[in-house]
């Protein structure tokens, strides 16, 4: 579908159009933009637009020459140019091959945060805020409509982009055919939601059957495209009128400095806290770009606390106010929180490997910066990681460094939370979002290196004793004390690893966590799917690590054998052996342990791939 410029007396000219395009007011599809003649339903020439400027841009997808100009208002006259087509709109037969796509790829990579149903009920969405989105309610808070009700094209955008400050990834590596299936998902389920209400309010009287088809209609299919003037340049005086405007209708929850209210968190329609967004940070759900942040000011974000703001503002004092926001954002955040997939290589080195994340070998690999977002939104994030790879044929390593301007290396106290890093190897070639799946090689394998395991194995195990040390405790019979040292006054204190294991419970029962005698930091573990995480036995518990922090930097080595150890490769095929030209997906996770993260509380990376040259 090609999109058109509609303008408002004349034809944008090929500057024009380079201009507009370099600002992002384009709702950009597969097809390249074209400019068109103006909409026989453009605004007269005494509209307040036209006043305002002689060339209004228009979100909207070009016409056929036969489609007969104007047509009703929320009754788009073909599928083309409406977004969705009838039989999208009133729900598509599911053995259609679009739909069955879209039910397809849903399933594997969607449901697991949005639900199954679409209704924003998955087995992670628990972890998460905000909160995955239920599409049979139908909020949704990026279009570029009227009515706030999303084209296919709007659809395909939120899916393919993601939504930066949040933990929705971008899904723009799908091919364009499977993103419109997903759309299409979408959609349905939002009939599908919306036709199970009507058909409540049926049953409860207050609305007739034969009243139910129109009313599907107006709230599920898109209205005609916004009407957004072009974007004015920017200059002192509209800096200054901007920051009026902005500190007498938005600073009351943005903040004065663009930093939000903490007291003014409010509540979305589903009954969770949303704070403000921080402008300061400069991070935006749908985008920084000018003309879609003027229809989010415009009309609002549906199921938010976010109000339209329609007859407050001309359309020259929205953009200012659009500019002032701009000019708050820190330069390069929107572009540091979109998250990408990329590509690092282990090359094939002579020789030992590096002894240590500092070794000057390092400089032989070539580094990739991967963003990540946190799954609980936190402006106090790790907003990236830079990885490296080597290997000699017989063992890989890896690099993983970050900034964090603390070290939390001690998880004993209740209000203690460690630092940590998680690699990720998928076992299929095409995984699901996270921890993977049930399917024959849809499992997963992590490495998982922990401060405080390194703090353990450096200074001693971080018991009780480290956090409490003046504290008082009754003599019971689980220490190895001679009886000369059980006769004297005081009972004398020793390691944890003196004690008798089956006293201490978790550590009898072969919990890793709880076991002292452990000499790696690093944790494998394996999963097949949310809630099925499990820890390798303590005897092949074989990836090795190390870690130094430096200068607010943490640079963590993690390292294993390429081949899978003999006794322990017969029949376990949950690990991730390595061979020379794999090409395999990978991904990452943080845990900031001065933000509270622990569990699922963590920032995380979308899959990227590794190379074993």
């Amino acid at each position: 579908m090609s999109y058109s410029l509609q303008t408002s007396g004349q034809r944008v000219g090929l500057g024009s159009l380079v201009a507009v395009i370099a600002c992002g007011s384009l709702v950009m599809s597969a097809c390249a933009g074209r400019v068109a003649q103006p909409a026989s339903n453009a605004p007269a020439s005494g509209s307040k637009a036209n006043k305002e400027s002689s060339a209004v841009v228009e979100m909207k997808p070009a016409t056929s020459a036969g489609s007969g100009g104007a047509r009703p208002r929320g009754r788009p006259a073909d599928s083309s140019s409406s977004g969705a087509s009838r039989s999208t709109r009133r729900g598509e037969k599911r053995d259609n091959p679009t739909v069955a796509r879209g039910a397809e790829l849903f399933g594997k990579y969607c449901a697991i945060c949005h639900g199954e149903k679409g209704d924003g009920a998955g087995k992670f969405a628990y972890l998460m805020n905000p909160r995955p989105r239920n599409f049979r309610q139908g909020d949704f808070k990026l279009s570029t409509t009227r009515n706030q009700i999303p084209t296919d094209d709007d659809l395909v955008r939120a899916i393919g982009r993601g939504m930066p400050g949040s933990a929705m990834p971008p899904w723009d590596h799908l091919p364009p055919t499977d993103l419109a299936a997903l759309a299409k998902r979408v959609r349905q389920f939002h009939v599908e939601g919306t036709e199970a209400k009507l058909q409540e309010w049926v049953k409860e009287g207050s609305m007739a059957q034969e009243q139910v088809a129109k009313a599907l209609r107006e709230r599920t299919e898109p209205d005609e495209p916004l009407m957004v003037p072009p974007e004015p340049p920017f200059g002192e005086i509209r800096w200054f009128r901007g920051r009026r405007l902005y500190l007498e209708n938005c600073a009351s929850c943005h903040g004065a400095d663009g930093n939000p209210v903490p007291e003014e968190v409010k509540f979305d329609a589903e009954g969770y806290p949303v704070p403000p967004r921080s402008f300061v940070n400069g991070i935006f759900k749908g985008g920084s770009d000018g003309h879609h942040l003027y229809a989010r000011i415009l009309k609002g974000m549906r199921g938010t606390p976010m109000p339209a703001s329609e007859g407050v503002y001309t359309g020259h004092e929205l953009w200012d106010v659009i500019h002032y926001v701009q000019s708050l954002a820190r330069v390069g955040a929107q572009e540091r929180a979109q998250l990408r997939q990329g590509t690092f290589v282990a090359p094939n080195v002579r020789g030992p490997l590096p002894d240590g994340p500092m070794d000057e070998a390092w400089e032989q690999a070539r580094p990739l910066y991967v963003g990540l977002t946190p799954l609980w939104w936190t402006e106090n994030r790790i907003e990236g990681l830079v990885v490296q790879a080597l290997h000699n044929n017989e063992d890989l390593t890896i690099r993983l460094s970050w900034i964090d301007p603390t070290v939390d290396d001690r998880a004993v106290r209740h209000d203690e939370f460690r630092d940590g890093v998680a690699i990720q190897f998928s076992l299929s070639s095409d995984p699901p979002f996270y921890m993977g799946d049930t399917g024959e090689h849809g499992g997963v394998n992590i490495w998982y290196w922990k401060a405080d395991r390194q703090k353990d194995i450096a200074a001693g195990y971080q018991d009780v004793d480290a956090a409490f040390p003046d504290r008082a405790v009754d003599m019971y019979p689980e220490q190895h004390v001679s009886a000369a040292a059980s006769s004297a006054g005081e009972w004398p204190r020793a390691r944890i690893t003196q004690f008798d294991p089956q006293f201490i419970t978790s550590w009898g029962a072969g919990n890793l966590v709880a076991d002292p005698t452990l000499d790696t930091p690093v944790e494998c573990l394996v999963a097949r799917g949310p809630g099925t995480l499990s820890g390798k036995p303590a005897n092949v518990q074989r990836v090795k690590g190390q870690a130094i922090y430096e200068r607010g930097v943490w640079y963590v080595q993690l390292t294993r054998s390429m081949a899978l150890a003999h006794e322990h490769e017969h029949g376990d095929d949950d690990e991730r052996a390595f061979g020379l030209g794999d090409y395999l997906p990978v991904s990452f996770a943080i845990w900031n342990g001065s933000a509270g993260d622990r569990d699922g509380k963590k920032n995380i990376s979308i899959w990227q791939k590794l190379v074993i040259e």
